[in-house]
Order: C-alpha cells, then sequence, then structure tokens
C-alpha cells in the first residue's frame, strides 16, 4: 500500500481523485472537511489542515508518524 492509500483509510469524508482529496482532519471536531491532501509525482503526502493543525498533528491522530508520508527509499 502506497503511504496516500495509507493516510486515506484511516481518514472519514474522503473525496477527490488521484492526486488531491479532501476529508475531515481527524486532529481536531471537524464539521466538514478542512484537510487537503496531494500526492506528489515521486509519491510523498502533503497535507494542509485549513483549520490550522500541523502534519504532525494529522497524521499522529490517525497512528501514523510523519515520515510516513514519504515513499521508501531504495
Amino acid at each position: 500500500m502506497t503511504p496516500v492509500e495509507q493516510l486515506l483509510s484511516r481518514l472519514d469524508k474522503v473525496k477527490g481523485k488521484r492526486g488531491a482529496w479532501t476529508a475531515s482532519c481527524p486532529a481536531h471536531k471537524d464539521k466538514s472537511p478542512s484537510l487537503a491532501i496531494r500526492e506528489t509525482p515521486d509519491g510523498t503526502v502533503l497535507l494542509k489542515c485549513f483549520a490550522g493543525c500541523t502534519a504532525s498533528e494529522v497524521v499522529n491522530s490517525v497512528g501514523m508518524d510523519l515520515v510516513d508520508l514519504f515513499p521508501p527509499r531504495d
């Protein structure tokens, strides 16, 4: 499973298509999706919570670490 697939599988109210999604932020009580998720061409996952949560807070709240947002290196 890719880094973005791992993250998306742990989020609620995911909408979007390959490369760009929105979801409810798991780091705060989110009534409407405020988390933007993007996958770069190399497989890195970028996060932006428009309520102000950090990427670290988001991934920690779903049992992941920041390093999990990056593809494995050879």
